[in-house]
């Protein structure tokens, strides 16, 4: 089985490679037809290394990032691959340049008085860019969550690590050794600010559960899916008419386990079969909307594993469950850790799913829920964005 796994991986490698090349003559003949086009002088940069399956990790940012670009000093999206440039120049503003190699992206930053570069991952990529000295090299990550990626060894790469506050910085000081703790910056969560349009109708009158699976990962230690303990169950919530239910996968599901695919296969399956009867207006839906936090805000209920979407529905005050893949644990969690502040569902939890979906529905946040919500975003003084902002401009005032 982990043979045909890596050669899977190893197809879609080459795969991408040889999609890549063919698209970058007509992204080049694209971007220079843009009315953006980079400034002389840009002092912000992002430098981004995936395909366009890594899409959704630019894409959040690109609220915080447009204003950073309004408000403090221009900015530039830097992309190694043609796809994920043509894609992203298509949703923003914000200028866009192809950089496939070292050498291109070298002659970009002496040419437009480059001050910092953001990474929103740790691509292996991000070392063509690591390698020079100048600017300030800055991981922002891709979401806030408790998964092992958010404390890897490679923070160590960069000058500052921008994290959302407290939960985070704790997280990282005590998993991470030798990392100097000065490289750490609380900036909230600026997205929170730029929910956006979900992706499905308002359903008047019944309550909307979202349920937000995580991938499979591509490692034991990533494995936080739910899909194959709790979507399964789901079938409990589909058939009750007064409550819809929204199934917003991660975009990269069963692309390393295909069993994956093929159960979240099976659960739309289930949803298209109990929409049978149900009214436009109630019916469930599969969400591939290009606004999760705008699902998350539209949505009664959440339902998710332990990732950026249960982080972000605490951070906007949806009563949201933990869908745990593994067993009930022998002693009760930290408090200021998901399982800890959020009702957690292990493996065969709840009995009732109905019911409790219904009692989440009816409840105030509970207290836990907001003392952890100030743990892990801290105050924004009513502004998502702000902190975000004055470290970036602290950052070029240096």
């Amino acid at each position: 089985m982990h043979e045909l796994q890596v050669i899977r991986r190893g197809l879609r490698v080459v795969a991408g490679k040889a999609g890549s090349v063919a698209a970058a003559r007509p992204a080049r003949r694209m971007l220079a037809s843009r009315p953006q086009q980079p400034p002389a002088d840009s002092p912000f940069t992002v430098y981004f290394g995936d395909g366009p399956a890594g899409l959704y990790q630019l894409q959040q940012w690109l609220g915080p990032w447009e204003r950073l670009a309004a408000e403090v000093a221009p900015l530039t999206l830097l992309l190694t691959d043609p796809r994920t440039a043509r894609d992203i120049a298509a949703r923003t503003t914000l200028p866009v340049a192809l950089v496939p190699g070292s050498a291109s992206f070298e002659h970009f930053l002496a040419g437009h008085g480059v001050r910092v570069v953001f990474y929103v991952n740790n691509n292996q990529a991000n070392f063509t860019a690591l390698r020079v000295n100048g600017p300030a090299h800055v991981h922002l990550s891709h979401g806030e969550s408790e998964k092992s990626s958010m404390v890897s060894n490679q923070l160590k790469a960069y000058d500052f690590a921008f994290v959302a506050g407290q939960a985070s910085h704790e997280r990282i000081m005590a998993a991470v050794p030798r990392f100097e703790e000065r490289h750490l910056v609380h900036i909230g969560r600026p997205q929170l600010g730029f929910p956006g349009t979900p992706g499905f109708p308002p359903a008047p009158g019944i309550t909307t559960v979202l349920y937000a699976p995580t991938w499979e990962g591509d490692s034991p230690a990533m494995a936080y899916s739910s899909l194959k303990t709790h979507g399964a169950r789901l079938e409990d919530l589909l058939a009750d008419p007064g409550v819809r239910v929204v199934l917003r996968p991660h975009p990269k599901t069963g692309s390393v386990d295909p069993s994956f695919h093929r159960t979240l296969a099976g659960l739309r399956s289930s949803l298209r079969r109990a929409n049978a009867g149900r009214g436009a207006a109630a019916a469930h839906a599969y969400d591939t909307g290009t606004e999760p936090l705008a699902s998350l805000a539209a949505a009664d209920v959440v339902l998710a594993d332990i990732s950026a979407m249960a982080m972000d529905a605490v951070g906007l005050g949806r009563p949201t469950a933990l869908c745990v893949n593994g067993d009930r644990p022998g002693q009760a969690p930290d408090a200021l850790t998901l399982e800890g502040a959020l009702p957690a569902w292990y493996r065969h939890e709840p009995e009732d799913l109905r019911s409790a979906v219904a009692a989440l529905a009816a409840a105030p946040v509970p207290a836990a829920q907001e003392s952890f919500r100030r743990h892990v975003f801290g105050d924004d003084g009513g502004d998502p964005c702000g902190r975000f902002l004055a470290a970036a401009r602290d950052l070029i005032a240096g």
